[in-house]
């Protein structure tokens, strides 16, 4: 029975030192399904609805993958994305900030686009999700 206690413990201990990061794997996992155009994916890392503010304009979309069109992205010469840095800015037991920078490239992996966002995440059933990204450039989802 010690025994069990003890494994706990430390199974308790491990997962809590893991918890800090947890929002920016989220990010990552998130950049993951996004490179490969997995809306499903997408939807089940990000709270409904979702919210972006690009440019100063605040768009409500019931799910994220209202929010993006993959087809619109690759006309506008996008390929995949490249996260550069990912950086917890804020964290409680319910929500947390992460400011992340990346570049968009092309298929010949040349950069068309860098950009910097903040995204808010929420803690919902045991997992972080990304439920807002802010954005002061314009930043095309492939919607225009």
């Amino acid at each position: 029975m010690r025994s069990l206690a003890i494994l706990l413990l430390m199974v308790s201990l491990c997962a809590s030192a893991q918890e800090p990061n947890a929002p920016q794997a989220a990010i990552e996992q998130y950049f993951d399904h996004f490179n490969k155009k997995n809306k499903r994916a997408l939807v089940e890392v990000t709270d409904s609805p979702f919210v972006f503010v690009i440019g100063g304009q605040v768009n409500t979309f019931s799910s994220y993958g209202d929010a993006v069109n993959f087809r619109g992205m690759e006309a506008s010469g996008w390929a995949y994305s490249e996260l550069h840095s990912n950086k917890l800015i804020y964290a409680d037991e319910s929500t947390a900030m992460v400011a992340v920078n990346f570049s968009r490239y092309n298929e010949s992996n040349e950069p068309i686009a860098t950009s910097s966002v903040v995204y808010l995440l929420v803690h919902d059933s045991g997992r972080w999700k990304l439920k807002a990204g802010f954005v002061n450039d314009n930043l095309t989802l492939g919607k225009d």
